[in-house]
Order: C-alpha cells, then structure tokens, then sequence
C-alpha cells in the first residue's frame, strides 16, 4: 500500500515511469525484502557495511544476519527485529526500487522528505504510511471523529480492502451540499440515526467494485454490475448496523438503489472520501439523511 502513495508521487514528478510504477508495484507483491536493504532503511547498517556483507556472502556460506553478528555489526535481537520487518510495505518498495537499480536508499529517503513536507505529513503519519496499517492510515485522510458518520466511513473503507482490493488509495475527504455524479449505487439506514452510504463515479469506475465482489467481468455499468455493487453496500452497512446494535443503537437498513445522471443535494453535509482503485476515481459519499434529496425524489 505504501508503494501506491509514494509511487504515485514519484510517478507525478517525474521520477518514474507509469511502466516502472507498474513494474515496481508487481514486485513488491512477491518478492520480501532482503535483510540488508532493511538494515540500511532502519539504519542499522551504512551502506558499505550492507555491502561488504553481500561480498562476504559469495565467498562464505552464512546467512546475511549470521556474518552481520559475526562481523560485530548487528546483534542477535537487531537480526530478529529485520527479520520480522521483511513484509513490511516500505521497505517491500524500497527493495523492489533498489532491485532494478530505479533509485538508491538515499534518493527514496530524500524524495520521500520532499513528499512529507509536500503534504505536510507528521514524522507519525509518515510511519502510518509505511506500516501499510489501514487503521493507521484513515484518520490522515478522514476526520474518523464525527459522531457516526466517522466509523460509518472507517468500516466502509477497511471492507473495501478486505473485500475489493488492499491496494485502495486514500485522498483527503471533503465536505459539500451538492454532489453530481454519473453512477451511484447507496444504501440508506433509518431508525436512531438515519444514514445514506453510497459509492459514486463519472463514468464505469464503479466496475472496480463490481468486478472483484461478484468474480466476474462487466462490460459496462449495466443492471447485473449495479446489483454487485449494492451487494457489497449491504454487505458492509450490515456490518455497521451490527456494530450499532452491539452499542444498542438501532438502525434499519432499507434496500440498497442506483441512480445514474444526477445530483445529491442537502441543507447539511455531504462527506466525500475520494478512492483510487486501480487507478481509477472512485467517491465514497456518506451523509445524515435528513433532507437529502436527487434530482427526482427525497431520500
């Protein structure tokens, strides 16, 4: 997940590709760090001691950690600590970056300094971003404090990446009374607080969705792809209602709908969450149901 932030940056600088952030992307899926680009990420090796390991491993039979120790560069627990670090997703793109010669360590790190001030990201969201924990990586992107609507958008966003894709990319979420769109599938939720969750998109975007919830290809936003989608709505508001009720809160769910060509309107707040799934524009819209309304009805 790091690898779609960050590389996407580099990607819009000019720093790759679009086929090298493809290629990368794929790599990093596959294949684990390897112990000594991690060391030098986490700074506990230079460089050149990285290196002089590497050589020493054409010539020895030991294991990269073993001559670490040996050498009197690492200790046992800090050869522990690398191994358990090897899924993570920074150092996965740091290795894959590193691999086919794209960028040194040093030319990640200082671009990656240039993206957090860029985007104004503390040295905390920062290490969110890396851990590739999409706990951690709401809140930088979702105000997860407003009252319902905050946790309503938090489950919606992790059901994405545990039922859609675990490489959703976030952008900073926004608030407006009017919203046009081209496709939106939603759900709305009444009883101690009424709710409307929808996901919305220009064109066919919203086939990213469909797609991988029913395992089967689309060739446009027709009413069999629309019906994928509001399966996967109910699917995850059913969780949320759970939740509530859980809290004892109560909510019923009404059939899930689809509208295309429209507008939302409100006297109150629209949230947007925009998404990127494989690259395409995709909108989670939430809001309070109170007086919202499309261009033919109220909701």
């Amino acid at each position: 997940m790091f690898g779609q932030y960050f590389g996407r940056y580099l990607l819009e600088k000019n720093k790759i590709s679009k086929e090298v952030f493809n290629a990368v992307i794929a790599q990093q899926k596959s294949s684990p760090a390897k112990l000594g680009v991690i060391a030098v990420a986490e700074k506990l090796l230079t460089p050149k001691q990285a290196d002089d390991i590497n050589e020493l491993q054409k010539r020895m039979d030991l294991r990269f950690g073993d001559i670490a120790i040996e050498k009197g560069y690492l200790l046992s627990e800090e050869v522990t600590y690398l191994l358990n670090m090897q899924g993570n997703p920074y150092l996965r793109f740091v290795q894959a970056m590193t691999d086919n010669n794209i960028l040194t360590i040093e030319e990640i790190e200082q671009y990656l300094e240039e993206y957090q001030k860029e985007y104004r990201f503390t040295n905390n969201e920062i290490n969110s971003l890396k851990s590739g924990d999409i706990d951690r990586i709401i809140p930088m992107f979702v105000d997860v404090n407003v009252p319902f609507l905050g946790e309503c958008i938090s489950l919606a966003i992790r059901n994405l990446v545990r039922f859609i894709n675990r490489e959703v990319v976030l952008q900073k979420s926004f608030v407006v009374s009017e919203y046009s769109f081209g496709n939106l599938a939603y759900q709305c939720m009444d009883g101690d607080h009424d709710l409307f969750v929808g996901f919305a998109s220009k064109g066919d975007e919203l086939l990213h969705i469909a797609e991988p919830f029913a395992k089967e290809t689309f060739d446009t936003m027709d009413e069999d792809a629309f019906d994928s989608v509001c399966e996967f709505l109910n699917c995850s508001n059913g969780l949320y209602a759970s939740k509530l009720s859980q809290e004892d809160i109560h909510i019923d769910m009404a059939p899930p709908l689809y509208k295309q060509n429209q507008k939302l309107a409100t006297d109150g707040d629209i949230i947007i969450v925009p998404l990127l799934l494989n690259g395409a524009n995709v909108d989670l819209v939430v809001a309070i149901k109170s007086n919202l309304k499309t261009d033919e009805e109220v909701l």
